[in-house]
């Protein structure tokens, strides 16, 4: 035998060899199952890969459907409608068409994609159906408000508007109140200044004007459109209580230090 090259017995017992032959055969004995959960997991990643593009493609189609309805409710109306809109702008030639073709694109968005659009579209279609069809849209708000979220304060505040509206001032004032103790994204000004509307509506002077008081008084309101109604509604109503309200604050520019510029 020559030197240096390896006898076949030798290479039998060749580690690396050995250890090759080895899995060789263990691969051989198992190779069916390998490909089978190969298979399995190249189905799995595929069918994952066309939910996700399902997904994907609902969502951007539910969101397309939220923003055509959007449209229709920011439309502009007007008769004859002027021949210059803008890309993508709409125009209707009067509001009870604008409230009709509104309700309707939001009921599609919500129909078409519940789980995407959903009580946010409800809510819209809700309240662009209370100018036709009010006795079922104020079913719809009644629905809505009863959920805990954002959407339900939502129609709770438009539920109580709605009840403002025509005069059913105690049940109103009852979901004002709820509105108060849960107001979710609603401003606090906002549900005691409408509550005192409806109370100065009620002849309760003295429970609207605590309300406007309230309001009026907080600094921080002062100077805001709410603030601003608060005081007006107390000049009218209970004069007295504006002598109450502290100064508003002054807005004379001042010199670093806090001086105030001479002359102005």
């Amino acid at each position: 035998m020559a030197k240096g090259r390896a006898s076949a017995q030798n290479l039998k017992r060749d580690p690396l060899m050995e250890q090759y032959v080895a899995t060789s055969a263990w691969v051989k004995d198992r190779s069916r199952p390998i490909v089978k959960w190969l298979t399995v997991a190249a189905v799995a990643l595929a069918v994952g890969g066309i939910i996700w593009m399902f997904m994907s493609r609902r969502a951007a189609n539910a969101s397309e459907s939220m923003a055509r309805a959007m449209d229709a409710h920011e439309a502009m109306v007007a008769n004859p409608i002027p021949p210059n809109l803008s890309p993508g702008q709409v125009a209707f030639t009067s509001e009870d068409e604008k409230h009709r073709k509104a309700y309707e694109a939001f009921t599609k968005a919500a129909n078409e994609y519940p789980s995407y659009n959903g009580d946010l579209a409800r809510y819209f279609a809700a309240t662009h159906q209370l100018h036709f069809e009010a006795d079922k849209a104020e079913a719809t708000l009644k629905e809505l408000s009863q959920k805990d979220s954002d959407v339900g304060a939502q129609a709770r505040l438009a539920l109580a508007e709605r009840y403002e509206a025509v005069g059913k001032n105690d049940d109103a004032i009852a979901e004002y109140q709820k509105l108060k103790n849960k107001p979710g994204p609603i401003p606090p000004a906002l549900i005691d200044v409408s509550m005192a509307r409806v109370y100065e509506a009620m002849g309760k002077t003295k429970e609207a004007a605590d309300l406007y008081f309230a309001v009026a008084n907080n600094k921080d309101l002062r100077s805001t459109g709410l603030g601003a109604t608060a005081v007006t509604r107390l000049t009218v109503i209970a004069p007295e209580k504006v002598e109450q309200l502290p100064p508003p604050e002054s807005t004379t520019p001042a010199f670093p230090g806090g001086m105030a510029i001479p002359g102005r």
